[in-house]
């Protein structure tokens, strides 16, 4: 405790300007699903009240939203393919300006990782072929409907007054399924070499640039290397990463593939692996633009020297604000004492059950001392 009440955590609380946008430090809430929305993909109270809960952050993204209904991984999913969700995604875009935080949001197709289940049996052959896409069923005329769904998301997401449009290139899903030659077993212009494999996401991210002609900052959230030897290499994922920036990207959030590989953390290193593969891209590009680091932060402490170490220019902490709320606003009042902490569980009840979490029971106890009474959904 001591050590942190000396820790004045000057860089994660210094102000971050990319291009017209200003972050009021370099804290990110990262986009994390919550399962929240009714079949229909619409924002409900919930959303709204969990994000306003969870003020602080200069930088709060939106968790991953789909910008097709054969593209979510869970019927629950927030949607961003309907003109009809419009109205309250800019409720959500309202509550987190309100907290004085700037708002981006994660638009997402899962492809091949989509989930089987549907009550509208027209998507069911749609959800076939994406689960078949290493076969190359995904044919050119499937791909114009993909490029075509991330370019309403990112007008969409415009329309509701997000500042930032994150296009979800990680984790497995579908333009990591792209990128990776586990996947990707495709012999025409987009298989075989990195420039092939990458070209999907460059065109979608082209586009999506391009529908919100300057009213947005669009940037990815990139998976640069795979666990497996056979899948993504980090040449190729820097590769990518160089591309996206070539392409007009300002900023990148950085995090891994299908799977962390376990080669890029040192031994002995404090830091992750995901952390690690931010810190490779930062060198990389040389400080071209400003890097989102992520993976096993959940202490102000770890974040502070994360950044004086140059493993990143800004730190995602997404477990630590789950289980605390109150996290980053603890850390700017001077009270990181009283953060209460991720405890790690075996199985985290975020994702089944976030009433259940040990860590988000104890804090919303003490709640009540940090809620914004006069800040809501505007």
């Amino acid at each position: 405790m001591a050590s942190e009440e000396r820790m004045d955590f000057s860089l994660l609380l210094a102000p971050l300007q990319i291009d017209r946008l200003v972050l009021s430090n370099r804290i990110v809430m990262p986009p994390m699903v919550t399962f929240l929305a009714g079949y229909d993909g619409l924002v409900t109270q919930a959303h709204l009240e969990h994000y306003r809960r969870s003020s602080g952050p200069g930088l709060i993204i939106v968790e991953g939203t789909a910008v097709s209904p054969e593209g979510r991984i869970n019927r629950h999913q927030l949607g961003i393919y309907s003109n009809q969700q419009i109205y309250g995604l800019s409720q959500l875009a309202r509550s987190i300006h309100s907290t004085g935080a700037v708002a981006g949001i994660q638009i997402h197709h899962a492809g091949a990782k989509a989930f089987r289940e549907t009550r509208e049996p027209k998507y069911r052959r749609l959800i076939g072929i994406f689960m078949r896409l290493g076969r190359q069923q995904i044919m050119i005329s499937g791909l114009q409907h993909i490029r075509e769904a991330f370019k309403n998301a990112g007008r969409r997401a415009v329309e509701a007054g997000f500042d930032i449009i994150e296009i979800h290139g990680a984790h497995g899903y579908l333009f990591s399924q792209f990128l990776s030659p586990l996947k990707n077993w495709r012999v025409d212009r987009y298989g075989g070499s990195i420039e092939n494999r990458q070209r999907l996401l460059l065109e979608v991210y082209k586009s999506v640039s391009e529908e919100v002609a300057g009213r947005a900052l669009v940037t990815c959230r990139l998976g640069v290397a795979d666990r497996s030897s056979r899948g993504l290499a980090l040449s190729d994922g820097l590769s990518a990463a160089s591309a996206l920036v070539k392409a007009g990207a300002r900023l990148l959030d950085i995090s891994s593939g299908i799977g962390t590989p376990i080669h890029v953390r040192p031994a002995g290193s404090r830091y992750s692996g995901r952390l690690h593969l931010a810190h490779e891209v930062k060198v990389h590009l040389a400080a071209k633009v400003p890097v989102i680091g992520c993976g096993g932060i959940r202490r102000p402490e770890f974040a502070e020297q994360a950044l004086q170490e140059g493993m990143a220019d800004l730190i995602a902490v997404g477990k630590g604000i789950l289980a605390d709320p109150a996290w980053a606003r603890k850390i700017i009042e001077g009270k990181p004492e009283s953060i209460v902490p991720c405890r790690k569980c075996r199985v985290c009840f975020q994702f089944t059950d976030y009433s259940k979490c040990p860590a988000r029971r104890q804090s919303k106890a003490a709640q009540k001392n940090y809620d914004l009474p006069n800040q809501g959904s505007g």
